[in-house]
């Protein structure tokens, strides 16, 4: 499945960026193919600083980076990133346009040892993020994640956004047309949903919490993203 996504995202508007909004396109932060709105963009960020109550003296570990479109603002707020992602593409762009000194941006797997991929060994790491990403994941990925993050970290707040809530996918899915669709699609296996990938149970987090004796706060979204949660999951 991993390769299946990873062919995904190489095809996934494919493009050569050259300027700021060809970012945003890049990795879909779009509404009406125009870059989302500098509040929207803001509130992500904030929501992000305040969950894994980021500061200056903190070390973040940021999975699925894309282009570092986030990155780079949260660059700004803490002491170090290391960032990853399996799309060569993305992490060029990264390295171009969204450097700063305190990033180091590779190419990696979050589904395998992440741990090892960086030019030297990784610090204690005590937040991660996993940012509009979790949807290409199953739930023994997560599981195995997590217990690479706990092989270097003393404790740790790992938060997972913008996940779709299959509690919640008829606000998706709210049209005949589209719902149609989207049973043709399961019933044909099609695990990318158009790009949506896999509707997470809110349960399935919570046995995941359960297992690895970690605590967990899920976070429904509101308006037009209704149809998506968040999670934070924190020793």
């Amino acid at each position: 499945m991993s390769d299946q996504w990873k062919k995904f995202w190489e095809n996934y508007r494919a493009i050569e960026p050259t300027n700021e909004d060809d970012l945003y396109f890049q990795v879909g932060k779009t509404a009406n193919q125009a870059p989302i709105s500098k509040e929207v963009f803001e509130n992500i960020i904030n929501d992000i600083v305040e969950k894994l109550e980021l500061n200056h003296s903190d070390i973040l570990l940021e999975m699925c980076c894309g282009n570092g479109l986030f990155t780079f603002p949260l660059s700004q707020i803490v002491k170090h990133i290391y960032a990853f992602d399996f799309t060569e593409s993305l992490i060029e762009a990264a390295v171009k346009f969204k450097s700063n000194k305190n990033i180091d941006y590779v190419v990696g797997n979050g589904k395998e040892d992440f741990t090892k991929i960086f030019s030297q060994d990784l610090p204690t790491i005590q937040k991660v993020l996993m940012n509009d990403a979790t949807a290409y994941f199953l739930p023994e990925d997560i599981e195995k994640v997590i217990e690479r993050v706990s092989g270097i970290s003393d404790g740790f707040r790992f938060y997972l956004t913008n996940i779709p809530n299959d509690e919640n996918k008829w606000n998706f899915y709210n049209t005949p047309e589209r719902k149609a669709n989207y049973e043709k699609a399961v019933q044909s296996g099609d695990i990318f949903l158009s790009g949506m990938g896999r509707w997470w149970q809110k349960s399935e987090f919570e046995n995941i919490a359960q297992k690895h004796n970690l605590k967990i706060q899920i976070f429904d979204q509101t308006n037009e993203y209704s149809y998506r949660m968040s999670v934070l999951l924190h020793t």
